[in-house]
């Protein structure tokens, strides 16, 4: 395989946190290609920046997922110059409206580019005729669509993309997470003291399903009379959940932890927890999970998982193999589910050894890795795909 350059353009990067900042970071640690990353500014980058192996470019024009739509032609004329100076094989795009410039790229220079799409991203533009038929376009003529999960990818095949010109690259696992002995100082903290522990990590947003396990509570509390229920994360539905809490009567044993911190510091409470519980769901908004390498994470900690039947999910959690699926918007399944895992010790032990296997081997960041390099090498090799010219060269003002 040969060594290519690659430019990614992604609003989303350490150290800010999430699933997909985890997700491209690690893509850039582990490749073998010679990457170079423009991405958003973060309290902290400079510092973090300083520790990479790999360049690292920031901007105020990236604006998380999206930009700030003032800034295009700040974010348009600083790819550009990267491009100039990096002349690289292929641009990956992190966001398939920032693709929108690497498709100027690719009309009017040739320059091949791949977008890199999660699943929410594929479904968000569908309600707004024109953004859809832009985001139609872009992954049309994109050399490549990476997706993280075969849900992700039907998305894509949606929009008439030549299958050929897509791959899958799953979310990895972080080789940290793995069993140990509770905290004390947690456990003292959060009153967990002879408790059965149901734990949520995730950003507190409608999708992961928070509020359908806090209305299950008290089904649960009658099979499970010393439940208590953590969440670990924030986001904009904290105030919603904790007054849900309130009104069905569980405020006590419904307890917000907040964010955490880094992957360490997560493993920690992963590994005070009976259960990992979240029940993802799809919204008519368009807003879904598009995998869910959270689950994994809990596996690795050997905690039994009970996901959603929803979304990219079920790829990350295989239904009685490696945990339980239920429906997202069943509280009484919800309960079941729980109650069940907690009586039956071999059903248990069954998911937690299965899970973790899984999680260690199929998962891990060299293997994903792997798979992406091949993957770019496949499209680098391939004749890039040129526009035919203008008959008036005007077009040579934006030429990268």
């Amino acid at each position: 395989m040969k060594r290519r350059k690659v430019v990614l353009v992604t609003g989303v990067f350490p150290p800010g946190i999430g699933g997909m900042q985890n997700y491209y970071y690690n893509l850039s640690k582990h490749t073998k290609h010679k990457l170079t990353v423009l991405a958003s500014e973060y309290p902290g980058s400079a510092e973090f920046d300083r520790e990479q192996s790999f360049p690292i470019e920031r901007g105020e024009f990236l604006r998380g997922e999206g930009i700030d739509i003032g800034r295009w032609g700040s974010l348009f004329r600083h790819v550009r110059r990267t491009l100039r100076r990096e002349e690289p094989d292929v641009t990956l795009y992190g966001y398939v409206l920032i693709g929108v410039i690497g498709l100027l790229f690719h009309w009017f220079g040739g320059r091949r580019y791949i977008i890199s799409t999660h699943g929410m991203d594929m479904l968000m533009f569908r309600r707004f005729p024109g953004l859809n038929q832009l985001v139609k376009l872009i992954l049309r003529k994109a050399d490549g669509v990476l997706t993280n999960s075969e849900y992700t990818r039907n998305l894509v095949l949606e929009y008439g993309v030549d299958p050929r010109r897509i791959s899958i690259v799953n979310p990895g696992v972080e080789s940290l997470y793995d069993k140990a002995e509770p905290n004390p100082e947690l456990v003292a903290r959060h009153r967990l003291e002879n408790k059965y522990v149901l734990l949520t990590v995730g950003r507190l947003v409608r999708r992961k399903g928070h509020d359908r396990v806090i209305e299950a509570m008290p089904a649960i509390l009658k099979r499970i009379p010393n439940a208590v229920y953590l969440i670990v994360g924030d986001g904009p539905e904290r105030e919603r959940l904790a007054k849900l809490a309130k009104d069905i009567g569980v405020g006590e044993e419904v307890r917000f932890v907040g964010s955490v911190g880094g992957s360490e510091r997560l493993n920690e409470y992963f590994n005070l927890a009976n259960q990992f519980v979240m029940v993802a769901r799809e919204l008519k908004e368009g807003d879904a999970e598009g995998f869910g390498i959270v689950y994994l994470e809990a596996a690795s900690a050997c905690v039994p998982v009970i996901a959603g039947r929803s979304g990219g999910a079920s790829e990350a959690v295989l239904d009685g193999l490696t945990g339980v699926l239920v429906d997202p918007e069943s509280t009484s399944e919800i309960a079941e589910a729980v109650a069940r895992l907690s009586g039956d010790a071999a059903l248990r032990e069954r998911l937690i050894r299965n899970g973790y296997r899984r999680a260690k081997t199929q998962f891990q960041h060299h293997a994903l890795a792997e798979a992406f390099d091949a993957y770019v090498d496949r499209v680098c090799s391939r004749p890039a795909k040129r526009r035919k010219p203008a008959k008036k060269p005007a077009v040579g003002k934006i030429h990268p």
